[in-house]
């Protein structure tokens, strides 16, 4: 019997690959001859370089760079073995501060990394955008990739100091850009539904699960119209036509305007690199799942395409997740079984105690789908 596993983490505490280990030790249990065939899941937030390098071997290199506050960091990227580069802007946009204050936050960082990725001679870039902690519309990164923004004096503005400095812009130079960026082929992983700016964007429809008080929401808010009614109007550039521009606080907007990348799903990505309907044509059986909260606003995660592929493939299948709330959209695609892993407390367990309840769920669900098998 060959069965494919395909877990997405579960609420930050277990690992896609973690997951689906506990999992492979479920379905072994039951049935010893299983072959089993695991795809690690991604959404655009986390996990991705080393998603990616299970099923691409590749290499991991070390970049010294600055975080969401400019303060000194290291981080990683990828060169998978076809030459796709892999950037994980959430990781190298994080921050340890207790408190969020967007407007002292910057995307400056995330250009560091790209002038280091800009050396290897890949023609494809994959960057996720998701979990990132600034808020400044991606000018940061555009600083440091040589764009130069001017105030009414014509001096220089520094906006790599946070977002709070854009209201004093008054000119974007784009004419030192890097170039090399022109010749890439981009793909920009964002799995959040959002704007530039407006109601719909990322601040504002973030502002409640990140703790941040509505004055600064709004600062933030006013500054990206305001900086994109300059892009419009000195560049010829639309910043908030893409109803997924918005992620990581208008960096796939920029990604898009200026380089034409193209925003997916990690779904789409999980698609191209895994053969996913291939794997699910082939097995007897598909165990799934998710541990990703309601609140994340996350749009049609990777979990739901596979229960659209195993509908059309007419193959049994069990769904296991965190919470219930993907459960009516798995009935509309005729999951065979659904089950919800808990009631309260989850953000207190260790990863340990996740995957073990995990793993005693799914073994229970396999013995009453032995008898049909």
């Amino acid at each position: 019997m060959r069965v494919l596993v395909a877990m997405d983490e579960f609420d930050s505490i277990l690992s896609s690959y973690h997951a689906n280990r506990f999992v492979e030790e479920a379905i072994k249990s039951q049935f010893n001859e299983a072959d089993i065939v695991q795809v690690p899941l991604f959404n655009g937030q986390r996990e991705v370089i080393d998603s990616v390098l299970l099923w691409q071997s590749g290499t991991k290199y070390s970049v010294d760079h600055h975080d969401a506050y400019m303060k000194p960091k290291t981080s990683a990227y990828a060169v998978t073995e076809n030459n796709i580069t892999v950037v994980e802007a959430g990781n190298i946009l994080s921050s340890d501060e207790s408190e969020i204050n967007p407007l002292n936050t910057s995307s400056y960082g995330l250009g560091e990394v790209l002038l280091e990725v800009l050396k290897e001679n890949n023609q494809e870039i994959l960057i996720s955008v998701g979990n990132v902690a600034s808020y400044d519309g991606g000018l940061g990164m555009l600083q440091a990739l040589g764009a130069k923004f001017f105030d009414a004096e014509g001096a220089l503005v520094d906006v790599s100091q946070g977002a709070k400095w854009i209201k004093y812009v008054r000119m974007i130079d784009l004419d030192d850009l890097d170039k090399r960026l022109l010749d890439k082929n981009i793909k920009v992983i964002t799995d959040f539904e959002s704007k530039y700016y407006g109601k719909n964007s990322r601040v504002m429809k973030e502002k409640e699960l990140n703790q941040i008080n509505q004055e600064d929401a709004v600062s933030v808010d006013n500054a990206l119209w305001y900086i994109s009614e300059l892009f419009k109007s000195q560049h010829k550039l639309l910043l908030n036509k893409e109803d997924r521009g918005g992620a990581g606080s208008g960096i796939a907007a920029l990604f898009n305007g200026l380089w034409k990348a193209q925003l997916l799903t990690g779904g789409d990505v999980v698609n191209e690199l895994t053969y996913l309907d291939k794997l699910i044509e082939q097995a007897d059986l598909v165990v799934f799942g998710e541990g990703l909260k309601p609140n994340q606003q996350l749009l049609e995660t990777t979990s739901v395409r596979i229960a659209e592929l195993s509908q059309k493939h007419q193959k049994i299948n069990i769904a296991v997740c965190a919470t219930d709330e993907k459960f009516d959209q798995y009935i509309d695609h005729d999951v065979t079984a659904m089950f919800k892993v808990f009631n309260k407390g989850q953000d207190t367990m260790s990863d340990l105690e996740m995957g073990i309840a995990l793993r005693h769920l799914t073994t229970q669900a396999l013995r009453l789908l032995k008898t049909s098998l």
